[in-house]
Formats: structure tokens, C-alpha cells, sequence
């Protein structure tokens, strides 16, 4: 596996975590606003928030140490 393959398998990641936590914000507002007589299902959008946190914290790690290397390629280069 390249460096690039990994950077770009970071980036897709983090941006798929993000689209998901944007979900399950949106979820957690509707729940908020609705004025139903049955409580809204919070829990699972809240869950799925911090699985999604931690998936993209992650990747931005990957991101970095990828970042790093490829730093470190460029000195040996150098």
C-alpha cells in the first residue's frame, strides 16, 4: 500500500464520518422539535455520534502519521 492510498483512504473516511455525524445531528434536532406524544429515539443518533467522532479522530490520525512519513521521505531525500 502507497502513502497516497492512505492519505486518500483518510480523507474518505474522515469525510464519511463527518456526512454521518451531520445525520444523526439532524436526527437529534428533529427529535428535539417534534411535539409528538411518544418521546423521540435520541439515544441512537447520540451513539452513532460518538462512533462517528471517534472513526474520524481516527483517520485524522492516520492522516498525520502518513503526513509524517511522508516528511520523513523527504528528508532521506534530501
Amino acid at each position: 500500500m502507497d502513502i497516497g492510498s492512505v492519505v486518500n483512504q483518510s480523507l474518505i473516511g474522515m469525510q464519511s464520518s463527518r456526512a454521518e455525524m451531520t445525520q444523526s445531528a439532524q436526527q437529534i434536532a428533529q427529535a428535539g422539535a417534534s411535539r409528538a406524544s411518544q418521546p423521540a429515539d435520541v439515544v441512537t443518533p447520540l451513539v452513532n455520534m460518538q462512533q462517528q467522532q471517534q472513526v474520524f479522530d481516527s483517520s485524522a490520525r492516520v492522516l498525520e502519521v502518513a503526513d509524517q512519513a511522508i516528511g520523513s521521505l523527504l528528508d532521506v531525500k534530501a
